[in-house]
C-alpha cells in the first residue's frame, strides 16, 4: 500500500514539474489529467487508512482471544491452599459446582486439561476444547481411571443423562460415552465404556 502512495505522489509532482495546469472554463468538461491523478491518490489514501483501521481491530479482537485463553485466576482449596487456573475452570466451577458439594478440595492439572475435586466424588472438569462439565459417582470413577492411565475417553462433554429406560446413567465424552447402568438385572450395575 506504500508503494501505491509513492506512485500516486511521484504521478502529481511529475506533472506540475513539467508545467501540465488542469485549466478548464466549463464546469461539463472531463477532469484533466492531474486532477484525475489527484482524486486517485486521495481515494489510494482512504483506502489504506480503512485498511489499516481493519487491520488493527482484527489483531485487537485476536490479541484479546489470545489473553482470555491464557488469562488465569486463583482459587482456594477447603484446606486453604490455593492454584492457579485458567479462567476456564473457574468459569466451569461457578456454572457446574452445587452448594452442597462444598469448598474444592483438590485441583489437578492433567495431560489435557484440569479437574477439581469435591466431597462426595464430585468433580468439575475443564479443558480447552470441552469448556467443562461435572462428573461424579461411579462415571466419574471410571472416568478418573481413564484419563489417569490413557486418556482414550478425553473430557466429559456435558453432565450425565438418566437413561430412558431408567436403568442407569449415561456421559459424553470427547472420544466416547460411559454408562452406568444394571445391564439386564435388578440390583448389580456395570460401567459400559464406549470408545467412537
Amino acid at each position: 500500500m506504500f508503494s501505491r502512495k509513492i506512485a500516486a505522489s511521484a504521478a502529481v509532482l511529475t506533472l506540475g514539474a513539467t508545467g501540465l495546469v488542469a485549466c478548464s472554463n466549463d464546469g461539463d468538461a472531463e477532469p484533466t489529467s492531474t486532477e484525475v491523478v489527484s482524486e486517485t491518490a486521495t481515494e489510494t489514501d482512504t483506502a489504506t487508512e480503512t485498511a489499516d483501521a481493519t487491520t488493527s481491530a482484527a489483531d485487537a479482537t485476536t490479541s484479546a482471544a489470545a489473553d482470555n485463553a491464557e488469562a488465569t485466576e486463583e482459587i482456594t482449596t477447603a484446606d486453604g491452599a490455593t492454584a492457579m487456573v485458567p479462567a476456564g475452570v473457574v468459569a466451569a466451577m461457578d456454572k457446574y459446582a452445587e452448594p452442597e458439594w462444598g469448598e474444592p478440595m483438590a485441583v489437578e492439572e492433567t495431560d489435557g486439561g484440569w479437574i477439581v475435586t469435591y466431597d462426595n466424588e464430585h468433580y468439575v472438569t475443564w479443558n480447552e476444547n470441552t469448556g467443562g462439565a461435572p462428573t461424579w459417582g461411579q462415571i466419574a470413577n471410571e472416568w478418573l481411571t481413564d484419563v489417569r492411565l490413557d486418556q482414550k475417553l478425553g473430557f466429559p462433554l456435558a453432565p450425565e443423562t438418566e437413561n430412558a429406560d431408567q436403568s442407569g446413567w449415561t456421559q459424553e465424552f470427547e472420544n466416547g460415552t460411559i454408562e452406568w447402568t444394571r445391564g439386564g438385572t435388578e440390583d448389580a450395575f456395570t460401567a459400559i465404556v464406549t470408545e467412537k
